[in-house]
């Protein structure tokens, strides 16, 4: 045990997106130094800025329990992971703090917690809701709504991530909704000696979720959904005087003290919204000033306060091994939910591979990256319909339910290499993967070192012709150029344009010198934003849906380009086709392109509830440099969004693009694609 002015030495397992949060959390501590990180895909360049001197970054957890001493592990990795790196810390001596979910069995969590009794280590899991101001209020006001009768927990969200099933996206967010109602129902009830009951399920694979509980005479609704919108997260606890509303979203808590029973129905509503209105103020407030995450700075320093003074972590064991149960019987039901759609998602593949055309004699077999994304999954059924035989390499093998019919799938991680194997057969290569989320080191492994490896597997195996699939984000701009960009305009590698832009621009550059170099005929496309008309959203550079409102940017009747996700498939399917005549370089976009009214009118369409605002360019312009100011200033944003190039509009030459377009067989957009009728 180090001593109350010794800092905690603090080692980190896990090194992405919430991990970071967690550097930043431990840091606000004031009482903790990061000492070391455990992540094979993190880089000591990378995570400069948020390591203090002389911290290590290793490959594994091994290597940095044998590197250094620790007195705290953060966990912050894939949740299959958790329960071996657990234990492999505490029997290092370590206390642990796990993020959610804490394991995936009530068995495992136990075992965790036994193994931290023996070696006198503490346990606390990574749920922060409850450290959040409204989960801290309602411990303080819960007596105030007289005998607990009801909770619900209601939480709303959205996929994250296109790699991911909806089932694995609910099985991930659900203790969010679970152990605030553990904690409420422990403290509500008084039980301390009695399971909590799961007494109803309703599940479906979509990502919806409806949990019945019971302790003593107290009910509690959870219920998740990934399709229910607006995204929300709340509790509301019903009392026999009153009900308070733990809102998360808003950051406050409403409270309705009173029974509200006579004339005081009449008031009920107008306590209500005033309260919200006026929490709301304040929880947003706070979060402006705050930061993301408040309630993982305020775990963080609890736990390790609790470890200073050798006290009791912030949450029990009982509600760790609560939470893990009730999650653990959603889990199970939603697996047997899944593994029956699977099977029949499963036999109308079969039935759909029946039905396909013959695989052409004499036709490459097409190696595809990238194959389980919106562009990917458009252009293997593009191909496969047009006799192509198809190889798609992803990181795990999809479900049948998000396979394409008579396409083969392969698992392997483009960052760590390609095998021979993998490349069997192969005559032509599709390199359509890349990384679209995380900093630096993430599109330099999953984007760049992706792109090298597919090169160099490609040439020892053979492979003559590549096409490699970037971006038109990758050019300067019209602005820069003072003249439409072209096939011709350079390429732009500076970071300042985010690693998403970077990564694509480093590998594009790096296909091209590599293919020259190995022997390979790279043929490059750069689509311009992806939309799909057959499930029309708009881009973001037309605006954003804020609530009821879409704030539409730009002059209405200048050309946005966007590229059809259909259209970038026939392309590709033509480069395939005749390799040989295909330009070595594409910019892919719409030609003619639609013009932002254009564009509004097809959405309008499937939401005739929204009403839009245009925003011209010269207010824009005008407030760009405020707005920018404002990010620094709030935020501390270092390098802030110019909201004006955000939303402008790029020219291009589409020439050779409708060229390509039409050779590879245009699909004429219905007149009714273009009328503007009912746009203001």
């Amino acid at each position: 045990m180090t001593s109350n002015t010794t800092p905690l030495r603090i080692g980190l397992i896990g090194s992405g997106k919430m991990g970071r949060h967690h550097l930043k959390a431990i840091a606000a501590s004031g009482v903790a130094t990061v000492v070391g990180i455990a992540d094979p895909a993190a880089s000591a360049d990378d995570l400069a800025t948020l390591l203090p001197e002389g911290a290590i970054v290793t490959a594994s957890a091994a290597e940095l329990f044998r590197r250094t001493k620790l007195d705290v592990v953060h966990i912050v990795t894939p949740p299959a992971t958790h329960t071996e790196l657990a234990l492999q810390a505490i029997e290092a001596g370590c206390h642990i703090y796990v993020e959610k979910p804490f394991t995936a069995t009530a068995a495992d969590a136990r075992r965790i917690l036994a193994m931290a009794e023996i070696r006198n280590v503490k346990v606390c899991p990574g749920h922060q809701v409850l450290f959040e101001a409204p989960a801290l209020r309602v411990r303080e006001h819960l007596a105030e709504i007289g005998r607990l009768v009801h909770i619900e927990s209601y939480f709303s969200f959205k996929m994250v991530r296109r790699t991911i099933t909806p089932a694995e996206q609910l099985k991930d967010i659900l203790p969010h909704a679970v152990y605030p109602v553990v904690d409420q129902l422990r403290q509500g009830t008084g039980i301390a000696d009695q399971p909590i009951q799961l007494a109803g399920m309703s599940i479906t694979t979509n990502g919806d979720a409806y949990a019945l509980l019971r302790l003593g005479n107290v009910t509690a609704v959870i219920v998740v959904t990934l399709s229910g919108r607006p995204v929300e997260q709340y509790q509301t606890l019903i009392g026999s005087n009153g009900s308070l509303r733990a809102d998360y979203v808003g950051g406050f808590l409403g409270r309705l003290i009173g029974p509200g029973t006579g004339p005081g129905v009449l008031l009920t509503p107008y306590r209500r919204s005033l309260g919200v209105m006026i929490g709301t103020t304040a929880g947003v407030t706070r979060l402006l000033l705050g930061g993301s995450y408040p309630g993982l700075r305020t775990i963080v320093r609890r736990f390790y306060e609790s470890i200073r003074d050798n006290a009791a972590p912030p949450l029990s064991p009982q509600s760790i091994i609560d939470t893990v149960t009730v999650c653990e019987q959603i889990g199970h039901s939603l697996d047997v939910v899944v593994a029956a759609e699977e099977l029949e998602a499963q036999r109308r593949l079969t039935a759909a591979e029946r039905s396909l055309p013959p695989v052409v004699p004499g036709v490459p077999l097409v190696l595809l990256t990238g194959g389980t994304g919106l562009l990917g999954m458009t252009v293997a059924t593009e191909l496969r319909e047009s006799g192509f035989p198809v190889r798609v390499v992803a990181r795990r093998v999809p479900p049948h339910s998000r396979r394409i019919a008579g396409v083969e799938y392969a698992a392997g991680d483009l960052g760590r290499g390609i095998s021979d194997e993998m490349m069997r057969g192969v005559g032509v290569v599709v390199h359509a993967a890349a990384e679209t989320a995380g900093g630096r080191e993430e599109h330099r492994r999953n984007s760049i070192e992706a792109t090298r490896n597919i090169v160099e597997a490609s040439a020892r195996a053979g492979v003559r012709q590549l096409v490699h699939i970037s971006s038109l984000g990758v050019l300067r701009t019209s602005r820069e150029m003072g003249r439409a960009l072209d096939e011709h305009t350079p390429v732009d590698t500076s970071l300042g344009r985010g690693p998403y832009v970077w990564g694509k621009a480093e590998s594009e550059l790096l296909a091209a010198k590599l293919g020259a170099e190995r022997g390979l005929a790279v043929r490059i496309i750069r689509p311009g934003p992806l939309v799909d008309f057959r499930a029309y959203h708009p881009p973001g550079r037309l605006g954003r849906e804020i609530g009821p409102w879409f704030l539409a940017f730009g002059p209405k009747n200048r050309a946005l380009s966007v590229c059809d996700v259909g259209t970038a498939a026939r392309v590709v399917r033509s480069y395939v086709e005749n390799f040989a005549a295909a330009p070595a370089v594409l910019n892919l976009v719409e030609s003619p392109a639609p013009t932002r009214r254009e564009l509004m009118a097809r959405y309008l369409r499937e939401r005739p509830d929204l009403s839009v605002w245009w925003f011209p360019s010269w207010l824009l312009r005008l407030l760009s440099g405020p707005l920018k100011l404002a990010q620094r200033v709030a935020l501390g944003a270092q390098q802030p969004i110019d909201i004006a190039a955000a939303f402008a509009s790029e020219r291009y030459n589409t020439e050779l693009a409708g060229q390509v377009i039409n050779r590879s067989g245009r699909v004429p957009r219905p007149a009714a694609d273009l009328t503007t009728t009912g746009v203001p």
